[in-house]
């Protein structure tokens, strides 16, 4: 399983946020690449990082910054964020990002989806983010009657090929992931899982690790920068070990 240091950037500056509110904002590096950096000397794979004032905003924010923080590593990067247009998409692409995670469209523009899945599909990563099993758009200000499980089959239709899938309720708490969530998720589809949401130890690692290889990877953010654990260390656990 792929471990996700995750980046979020407000106002140009690294934060976290606890259940995706504004007005519960922590600052943890004034410098989105330098902190890119230190998760690469740690030993990323890949990174997560997310552009919440274009989450709010639905339009991107801090292309120049991911910009450079692409240009400053030399691993893939995941991107998500403000992204409703095939301009945006193929601009992030262009730049050297690896993949973009869609999240309001999913909603409100399939046939934006279904555009970008028939250019590259393996590009294109379907960022669901729910609340009490209803899905949630607009940086996660507006709820739907849209059910997770609904939602991912009839995106399947239109060609997405990867979810990641946030449960709001436990993101940014530490209070460990939706275990129920993911395993119920991985027996209904068949196509690779990213969770992301509540890791708070080791164990929420290897407890996503037991559920098979289709939970392909896991975002991880207040964690890491609390240091309730190490990056190596859950790299570790990731791959299996301790």
């Amino acid at each position: 399983m792929i471990v996700f240091p995750a980046i979020d950037i407000l106002d140009g500056r690294v934060v976290r946020l606890h259940q995706g509110r504004l007005d519960a904002v922590k600052v943890y590096n004034d410098d989105p690449v330098d902190q890119a950096r230190q998760w690469l000397d740690g030993g990323a794979e890949w990174l997560h990082v997310v552009d919440l004032d274009g989450a709010v905003l639905g339009e991107p924010r801090n292309i120049d910054v991911i910009e450079r923080i692409v240009e400053a590593v030399e691993i893939p990067v995941q991107v998500g964020g403000g992204i409703r247009t095939m301009e945006t998409i193929r601009r992030y692409l262009a730049a050297g990002v690896t993949r973009v995670v869609l999240g309001t469209t999913l909603v409100t523009h399939p046939e934006l989806v279904a555009e970008a899945c028939a250019e590259d599909c393996e590009q294109i990563v379907a960022g669901i983010d729910a609340r009490d099993g209803k899905v949630a758009i607009e940086g996660w200000r507006e709820g739907t009657d849209h059910g997770v499980l609904d939602l991912v089959r009839d995106l399947q239709l239109l060609g997405v090929r990867r979810l990641a899938y946030t449960d709001i309720a436990l993101d940014g708490t530490q209070r460990g992931v939706n275990y129920g969530a993911y395993r119920t998720l991985a027996g209904q589809i068949d196509i690779p899982i990213i969770a992301s949401g509540g890791v708070a130890s080791l164990d929420d690692i290897t407890d996503l690790v037991s559920i098979g290889p289709q939970v392909e990877g896991v975002i991880i953010g207040i964690a890491l920068y609390e240091k309730r654990f190490s990056l190596p260390e859950a790299i570790a656990a990731a791959r299996g070990g301790v």
